[in-house]
């Protein structure tokens, strides 16, 4: 993107929501925006060129277009706005024909019509933003629930670029440090004490970073909801809670075991918190290949569970081994079923007992899903994108930084202690956009809107 995109250019877009509003926004950035903006504009009150932020009232002319609209220009002076070039911003009568007669009088004048997330990208390109930041623009945009709204508000503040970016400055002096004793070989600075605490403060940092790139797992994906899966033995009453909990019948029910094969999955709302809720087959030995392959799909989904609801009909006895076949290392719930057919003892009421068919402890349950996904912060404390481009990088330096700490205890050389430290600066500067490629910038600025 960065390599075709001239950022000297002036550029254009409708920043205003799609569909008709209040209020219409045409956003400018580049050297000509104030010249564009307020070429055919009106004002009530003639001023000077701004020496900061200001709005300015009147009305404004475009062209195919009669009478002058009523508008409002705001123009930041650069270099302090959000594109680090003159800003500036038209805001008029929300009505999307208006609106785009407005952009196109901007582009007859000089302006070119901004690419997806341009803005953003030229936030970026002058310093006035890191490549987590930007990122944690586009999920302020694509959040659909307050928690990953926090978090994008979060890692927009600085979240996760401060303290990565901390270690990273920490390690740099590492490796002057080192470089610097090599080029004093013949009279080494060796503090065994030092050295030992460096290694395990390597160590540290490795399993910070590699706890970090597993919890970005969760987050590739598209949609970003939690993921939670019903699993169980056969019969237990998983699709009709599936079915009960969506409130619509997806799944087919039957009284034969063994009716799901495959896997179905569907948004539902529990408490104000939207997830991805997953139905698989039942647990039990794969005696076909159908079948096989049906246990294979639940384990794989089961797998990628932020939370497993382990159901087991209500007349019969909970088998912790059973439990064991999958999903071992997954946040669960255990979840008695069929409530209605069978009277409960009072330690099996306190298991979230629940009624597909009388809707009896269904609200109980969707408050323990969405209480349990937040307390175990399954949304995530990152933006989905940031966690899609990070994660190999995070692995690669936490790898890096385990290995020069094993290197340390071991009594290697500088030398080679110093490799395992560049590699495990360069991936951390990947994270930060330190270290850049036009690769990068196109997959993160690609998944844009245009006007941000």
């Amino acid at each position: 993107m960065s390599s075709r995109l001239d950022p000297h250019d002036t550029i254009a877009a409708v920043a205003s929501p799609p569909g008709p509003g209040f209020r219409g926004l045409v956003r400018l950035s580049g050297p000509e925006a104030w010249s564009i903006a307020l070429g055919r504009f009106t004002p009530d009150i003639d001023a000077p060129p701004p020496r900061r932020a200001e709005r300015r009232t009147g009305r404004l002319a475009v062209a195919g277009l009669r009478p002058p609209l009523p508008a409002a220009i705001v123009l930041w002076p650069a270099p302090r706005t959000y594109t680090g070039q003159q800003l500036a911003e038209i805001h008029t009568v929300g009505s999307p024909p208006l609106v785009n007669l407005l952009l196109a009088d901007c582009l007859t004048r000089g302006a070119r019509l901004a690419e997806p997330g341009e803005f953003t990208l030229r936030a970026f390109l002058s310093g006035r933003i890191d490549l987590t930041r930007a990122e944690a623009v586009l999920g302020v945009i694509d959040a659909r629930s307050p928690a990953q709204l926090d978090a994008a508000l979060q890692q927009l503040a600085g979240g996760l670029s401060g303290p990565i970016t901390e270690a990273r400055d920490h390690l740099l002096d590492v490796l002057a440090h080192l470089e610097a004793n090599l080029d004093f070989a013949e009279e080494p600075d060796v503090d065994v004490l030092a050295r030992a605490e460096l290694a395990n403060q390597l160590s540290s940092s490795s399993e910070q970073f590699a706890a970090l790139a597993a919890r970005l797992v969760s987050r590739e994906r598209p949609e970003g909801h939690p993921r939670v899966v019903l699993v169980g033995p056969p019969n237990a009453g998983k699709s009709l809670l599936f079915n009960a909990l969506l409130g619509q019948t997806r799944a087919l029910v039957s009284p034969q075991a063994g009716t799901t094969r495959d896997y179905l999955s569907a948004l539902c709302d529990c408490d104000g918190l939207t997830i991805e809720l997953i139905d698989t087959a039942g647990i039990e030995p794969g005696l076909t290949p159908i079948e096989a392959r049906a246990q294979a799909l639940r384990d794989a989904q089961a797998a990628q569970a932020d939370l497993l609801l382990d159901c087991r009909p209500s007349d019969s006895a909970f088998d912790p081994a059973l439990s064991l076949l999958v999903g071992t290392d997954r946040p669960r719930l255990e979840v008695w079923t069929k409530s209605d057919l069978e009277t409960l003892e009072d330690d099996q009421v306190s298991r979230l007992s629940t009624s597909a068919r009388t809707g009896a402890g269904l609200p109980a349950l969707r408050h323990a899903i969405a209480t349990t996904l937040r307390d175990t912060d399954a949304e995530g404390s990152l933006a989905t994108s940031t966690g899609a481009r990070c994660r190999e990088s995070l692995e690669l330096a936490s790898r890096a930084l385990e290995s020069a700490s094993q290197a340390i205890l071991l009594g290697a050389g500088d030398e080679l202690v110093a490799v395992d430290l560049r590699q495990a600066i360069d991936e951390l500067g990947k994270v930060v956009g330190v270290v850049v490629t036009d690769d990068i910038l196109d997959r993160i600025f690609r998944r844009f809107c245009i006007g941000k």
